[in-house]
């Protein structure tokens, strides 16, 4: 009897063994289906949103098309995660509490990103156009997922995180007319203002091959007391990077005609 008890426990336990597998193997089994109908879901829902959304924008269907598979795989996944046995409460709660860490820890590369998801779309400028962001002037050449690079008149690289750029504003000084840069220049009030203007206006004149084309030297007063006058030389120039390098230029010039007039600033 003994014998016979322990063959049957062990029937038993194997038969048990037996019936955990083939469950497990099935709920295996519904898990790839699973998988499988997300996979299939996640790429026709993916087509469809990006052709409906393709009409606004290009990058905006991209993104729409993103959002839109990773949404239906994490719903595919949890799903199969709960036919495995799992309860999904907990995996829930482990999600929600796991994606709140991961935001917290990546928010300023998630910031960026969508910055630079933001600048994609609305395109305020884009690269070889010459913008100011704060204190930052340059040539933009390049315009990555984490920040937007500026090489400056004196050839150095600045690095602009995208969110600083969704922050501040902007200023493209990139136009079909060029930019227009202002030369100040302080000379003595009793001078003739005729003279000195067309002085400054013969030293613009000397540097028309890098001026915008149909674009012309003008001469502004800024200021004046029973002293001195100030003014201005304006001149709209095609290549920014010679700013600095075009007013010392004009200093000058216009200190040698003014020079020549007897009227010294």
């Amino acid at each position: 009897m003994t014998f016979l008890a322990k063959t049957l426990l062990q029937l038993t336990f194997a038969l048990i063994d037996i019936t955990v597998l083939t469950d497990f193997l099935l709920k295996l089994v519904v898990f790839g289906l699973i998988v499988l109908v997300t996979f299939v879901v996640a790429r026709v829902s993916g087509i469809l949103v990006s052709k409906v959304s393709g009409k606004a924008s290009p990058i905006l269907a991209r993104q729409a098309r993103q959002f839109t598979t990773l949404l239906i795989w994490l719903i595919g996944i949890l799903v199969g995660l709960g036919q495995l046995g799992l309860d999904l409460t907990v995996l829930l709660v482990i999600v929600a509490i796991g994606g709140v860490l991961l935001l917290f820890a990546v928010r300023d590369i998630l910031s960026n990103w969508a910055s630079y998801e933001t600048i994609s779309i609305y395109k305020p400028f884009k690269i070889g156009d010459w913008i100011q962001i704060g204190k930052a002037f340059g040539r933009v050449v390049d315009i990555t997922y984490m920040d937007t690079v500026l090489l400056t008149p004196d050839n150095e690289s600045v690095y602009v995180p995208n969110r600083k750029i969704s922050q501040s504003t902007v200023i493209n000084r990139t136009t079909l007319g060029g930019i227009r840069i202002s030369v100040p220049l302080t000379v003595k009030a009793d001078l003739n203002l005729s003279k000195v203007e067309e002085a400054l206006i013969s030293v613009g004149n000397d540097l028309l091959e890098e001026l915008a084309s149909d674009s012309k030297p003008e001469v502004r007063v800024l200021n004046l007391d029973e002293r001195y006058v100030k003014v201005a030389l304006l001149l709209r120039i095609n290549n920014p990077a010679k700013a600095k390098l075009l007013s010392s230029e004009v200093r000058k010039k216009a200190k040698e005609r003014l020079d020549q007039l007897g009227q010294t600033s």
